[in-house]
């Protein structure tokens, strides 16, 4: 297997030991590795790239949790020029087209266009009473698209600089992060049906209008404003250019790299130890783990802070859901498949609805978000000709799936396969309720669930966006990429927001901390070849 782990790591010591190959930390070793440190990332699982890989079944290939990105279209934007920078340029996007999300609210249809101005003319042909309500929310996007990047600046700060500038830093974010979204958007209007519709891809971060912050759904408006775009050749072509960038600036990357905790030594991190017992040391350590992994597990309870794990522990993970991967006999062209992404509710009530889903055992979750990758890439057909690929995702509670959580993948038994094909035939429905013409041609439909999440992410709950976007989430300061500990960082979505763009800008954030350097600077001025 290439990158196995060995032992033979051992021997070197390392400018800096990173845990986890998510976006993340992947960003954060190619550019540490660009500035010419000895960088080493330890993956815990046999695949590199954390939500960003791939798999195989038969003549079809699914991505995991790359489904668009916003942005990259833009050539000058600071988020294409990062992707550039830490891919030497090697990472292309495929425009998704005009309409990039589309929501079906009990049958009702409406369209996410590309382009500010294009989308709230439409946002007005649907609802032409509430012009001053929808050019207002828009604006309020604008507002948070403006102040966000200082917020999240702050966090390269060490603890006695953000004590005394931070505040100011964070003000106006605050503004926004500690309202809910449906507070804020029912402050502008009272029309229930338009509040639904602007909050339709509220998926994309796991939460309710009443229970998410404003800031996380106005950041994830403003990023997909000038439409979406997907990866050349699928998700796996991401983390396939990072690694390239690595291993040539000398880095290494080990798989079946299982971490068991951070050595700490006089309030200072200064190694690894492995599950084998095996004990690695760098100048400093960068955690891509998350933060409850972090600070509840990664750190020996001996060393555990309060001002770290006390707050921290009072948020909830976020969602965990099912998903199932179904692989067509035919081509996207013949099937008539769309490039955008499909949310389909069952009631314009979002909360009402996932609220009862979630406090009622085996039912059904009222969102079902559908993606269609092989129509996204136009590399697809050169590697899979005559087929299609579709994922359908459900929220799905974790505690739904607890009575099997400490058996092994793929040997939890037969009512646990019971339970999967009762929840695969509940999504294949939705799709065929949206796609009828794709019954008939499935020719492989497999499903996972909260366990396969946490067996390959490693995420207690099974969450697949790290910790909930609560208002309270963003009060915790310790969210940030220097800790308490000397030499020890953090990167990943937990010190950003949900999103391939923040896991990855997450990577510049950490950088930036170790380095002690305007990396940004060079990012801003980086041209490809």
């Amino acid at each position: 297997m290439k990158n196995l782990y060995s032992s033979e790591l051992t021997k070197t010591t390392y400018d800096t030991i990173i845990i986890g190959s998510g976006m993340g930390g992947l960003t954060t070793a190619a550019i540490l590795a660009k500035a010419g440190k000895k960088v080493l990332v330890l993956e815990k699982h046999y695949v590199i790239g954390g939500f960003t890989h791939t798999f195989k079944r038969k003549k079809f290939e699914w991505d995991v949790g790359v489904h668009y990105v916003g942005q990259v279209n833009l050539e000058n934007n600071l988020l294409r020029k990062s992707f550039d920078f830490i891919t030497d340029g090697k990472l292309k996007w495929a425009d998704m087209g005009d309409v990039y999300d589309q929501a079906i609210i009990v049958g009702d249809i409406y369209n996410f266009r590309k382009g500010r101005e294009h989308q709230i003319k439409q946002m007005i042909e649907y609802f032409p009473q509430e012009e001053k309500a929808i050019n207002a929310y828009y604006d309020l996007v604008k507002e948070i698209g403006a102040n966000y990047t200082q917020f999240f600046a702050e966090r390269t700060m060490p603890f006695w600089l953000s004590k005394t500038l931070g505040y100011f830093l964070r003000k106006k974010f605050y503004n926004y992060s500690r309202q809910t979204t449906y507070n804020v958007i029912r402050g502008l209007t009272s029309n229930e049906k338009l509040i639904a519709v602007l909050c339709a891809q509220c998926g994309n971060y796991g939460l309710a209008p009443k229970k998410s912050s404003f800031a996380i759904h106005g950041m994830i408006v403003e990023h997909f404003l000038e439409g979406g775009n997907y990866p050349v050749g699928g998700a796996a072509s991401i983390h396939n250019s990072l690694t390239e960038v690595i291993e040539k600036a000398g880095g290494v990357i080990a798989v079946k790299a299982d971490v068991k905790n951070i050595i700490i030594e006089n309030n200072k991190a200064t190694g690894v130890e492995m599950e084998n017992g095996d004990k690695l040391y760098a100048r400093s350590i960068v955690s891509n783990a998350g933060a409850h992994n972090t600070f509840n597990k990664l750190i020996l309870k001996t060393f555990q802070k309060p001002e770290n794990t006390i707050e921290l522990n009072k948020i909830n993970p976020s969602v965990s859901h099912v998903c199932i991967y179904v692989g067509l006999n035919g081509t996207d062209a013949e099937l008539n498949l769309p490039k955008h992404n499909i949310w389909l509710y069952d009631s314009y009530k979002f909360d009402a609805f996932q609220t009862s889903h979630l406090e009622t055992t085996d039912s059904t979750s009222p969102l079902s978000y559908m993606s269609f990758p092989s129509a996204k890439d136009p590399d697809y057909q050169l590697k899979h000709p005559g087929t299609a690929t579709i994922q359908v995702i459900g929220s799905y509670p974790y505690n739904w799936m607890k009575e099997w959580e400490n058996d092994k993948w793929q040997k939890r038994g037969e009512e646990y396969e019971k339970k999967k094909e009762e929840i695969k035939n509940i999504l294949l429905e939705k799709l065929y309720s949206v796609l009828p013409q794709v019954k008939g041609r499935v020719e492989v439909c497999e499903l996972s669930t909260p366990l396969s999440t946490k067996h390959f992410s490693n995420y207690a709950h099974g969450e697949i966006y790290g910790l909930e976007h609560s208002p309270e989430r963003f009060n915790l300061l310790q969210l940030r990429a220097k800790t308490n500990y000397k030499n020890l960082f953090l990167t990943g979505q937990d010190i950003v927001c949900v999103g391939l763009g923040a896991a990855m800008f997450s990577g510049v954030i950490t950088s930036v901390a170790i380095l002690k350097r305007n990396v940004l600077w060079k990012i801003t001025r980086y041209k490809t070849k």
